[in-house]
């Protein structure tokens, strides 16, 4: 699959020149210190409400599930990237070893996007955490 020309990189600022890091999550498939990236707008958005101090999240199907607490930021920014220096990491995830500056950044109020994050409840979070893929699987036709 050819890589698309424009990536898309969400966050809770602005950043000017976005520099490879490692990410706090647990799963081996992001544990490379690299600049994440997506070819989808609404993930890229939905990345940035995550990046908030005193939360925990999961990506369900379709949308960012809050374990603990919630988006507190006033805004998440979408950095628009061009994608020469990307590589494919699996489905809409590109990765980048070099740094990257944005050609444009979007500023979107957190309050315009709730459609893209809810509060999880604890049966999701158990079976979740028991089987991430499977739960994944069992939501796709909700």
């Amino acid at each position: 699959m050819k890589t698309p020309k424009i990536l898309y990189h969400g966050s809770n600022k602005k950043i000017r020149i976005l520099i490879p890091k490692r990410p706090s999550k647990d799963l081996p498939e992001n544990s490379m210190k690299a600049i994440f990236a997506t070819n989808n707008k609404r993930v890229a958005l939905s990345m940035g409400l995550t990046s908030g101090k005193n939360t925990s999240s999961f990506k369900g199907y379709k949308k960012i599930n809050f374990i603990k607490g919630k988006p507190q930021m006033k805004y998440v920014y979408l950095h628009y990237l061009y994608s020469k220096t990307f590589k494919q990491n699996r489905s809409e995830e590109y990765i980048s070893y070099e740094s990257v500056k944005p050609f444009k950044i979007e500023k979107y109020p957190v309050t315009k996007l709730g459609n893209l994050w809810r509060k999880s409840n604890e049966k999701e979070l158990k079976e979740f955490l028991k089987d991430r893929t499977k739960w994944r699987k069992e939501n796709k036709d909700k």
